[in-house]
C-alpha cells in the first residue's frame, strides 16, 4: 500500500524529522497523592515541603511526570522518593488545571489517591520533602451552600492545625471541586486544598 503525503509532499519520515519539537510551547504534567489510613475517622499523608516553591509549607506528596513513564509509574516514584511508602494501589481521581496553579511554569496535575493500613503506612521524609507526618481528617463540613455551589472545610490534626477549604460547583453533568483561594493562600500548598477534597469525595464515593 503506498505511503500517504501530507500537503507538503512529506512523508511520515519526513515530517517528524524536519519537526520542531520547540514550535509550541508545553504544559508541565505533575501528579499528587492523597494517601488514607483505613480508619472511620482517616488520616492522610503529608509532607512539608524542603524548597521553593511553597517552601515549609504542608503538602500532599507530588511531583513531575517522567518522559519515559506513565502517570501511575510517576504517582508511585513520586510517593516512594518523598515518603518511602511503597506498594500502594493508586486510584486517578480527578485533573487539576488552574492556569496559575504553580509559579515556575504551566503545571496540569493528575490526583491520585491510595488507601493503606495504618500498620503498613510506614514513611520517612525524603527527596523535595523536609518532614512528613500524618493529619487526621478531624471533620468535613458544609459551610455554605446555594443550588449551583457549596462551599465545604476540612479540619486536619497533626504537626500543625491546617484548616483547607473548597468549593463544589453542581452542574447538569455532576459536581467539580475547584479552589476557593488563590494558590498558596489556602491551608495546604498550591491548590491541594481543592485537591485533597476531591480525594475525599472520590473516596467516599
Amino acid at each position: 500500500m503506498r505511503e500517504m503525503l501530507d500537503e507538503k509532499g512529506r512523508t511520515l519520515a519526513r515530517f517528524l524529522a524536519e519537526y520542531d519539537i520547540d514550535k509550541y510551547r508545553r504544559p508541565s504534567c505533575a501528579v499528587d497523592m492523597a494517601v488514607f489510613t483505613d480508619e472511620q475517622e482517616p488520616s492522610v499523608l503529608l509532607i512539608r515541603r524542603r524548597n521553593h516553591p511553597y517552601i515549609g509549607r504542608w503538602a500532599l506528596p507530588g511531583g513531575f511526570v517522567g518522559f519515559d513513564e506513565t502517570l501511575e509509574h510517576a504517582a508511585a516514584r513520586e510517593l516512594e522518593e518523598e515518603t518511602g511508602v511503597t506498594d500502594a494501589e493508586l486510584h486517578p481521581f480527578g485533573v487539576f488545571d488552574a492556569v496559575d496553579r504553580d509559579p515556575r511554569t504551566r503545571v496540569i496535575s493528575t490526583g491520585f489517591y491510595a488507601v493503606l493500613p495504618r500498620e503498613r503506612l510506614c514513611f520517612r521524609a525524603g527527596d523535595d520533602a523536609a518532614d512528613a507526618a500524618l493529619f487526621c481528617v478531624t471533620s468535613v463540613r458544609e459551610l455554605a451552600h446555594s443550588a449551583a455551589a457549596s462551599i465545604l472545610g476540612i479540619t486536619l490534626v497533626g504537626p500543625a492545625l491546617i484548616e483547607c477549604r473548597a468549593r463544589v460547583l453542581y452542574g447538569a453533568r455532576g459536581e467539580k471541586v475547584v479552589p476557593l483561594a488563590k494558590p498558596g493562600e489556602g491551608g495546604l500548598a498550591a491548590d491541594h486544598d481543592c485537591i485533597l477534597l476531591s480525594a475525599l469525595r472520590a473516596l467516599n464515593n
